[in-house]
């Protein structure tokens, strides 16, 4: 059977699927405020579910996360450029940019090949790793 990303499910889909796995519905709601309100990364940082169903969960299903492999900021005006790692090896990039009136962030759709020539800026630019 193929693992499912528990992410994607909507609290109804993860209440059918926590009683798949025959545990009460209740488990569903508290499941779900780790991944979106806790952001946990591993279903052992769920302290208040029982080890069986997270035993169950890591058998039966994965975590989406993130994971930073670099980070570039602007000296001009403090924006972030973020690569990130997902679980099938390839790379995302991401932008936060700061504003009096408030912040704007730019998630890419596509995997990106494109990192190597940010790496390689000439020297006029203003971008810097950290």
């Amino acid at each position: 059977m193929d693992r499912t990303d528990i992410k994607s499910l909507n609290l109804e889909e993860l209440k059918t699927r926590i009683a798949q796995l025959g545990d009460k519905p209740f488990r569903a709601k508290q499941i779900y405020e780790w991944m979106h309100r806790k952001l946990i990364a591993e279903f052992d940082e769920m302290t208040n579910i029982p080890k069986s169903l997270r035993e169950r969960l890591e058998e039966e299903t994965y975590l989406t996360a993130l994971e930073p492999v670099d980070v570039r900021v602007s000296r001009l005006d403090g924006t972030r450029k973020y690569l990130f790692a997902l679980r099938d090896g390839n790379v995302i990039e991401s932008v936060l940019m700061r504003y009096k009136h408030g912040n704007s962030v730019c998630i890419s759709s596509q995997v990106a090949a494109a990192w190597a020539a940010v790496s390689a800026l000439p020297p006029w630019t203003a971008w810097s790793g950290t």
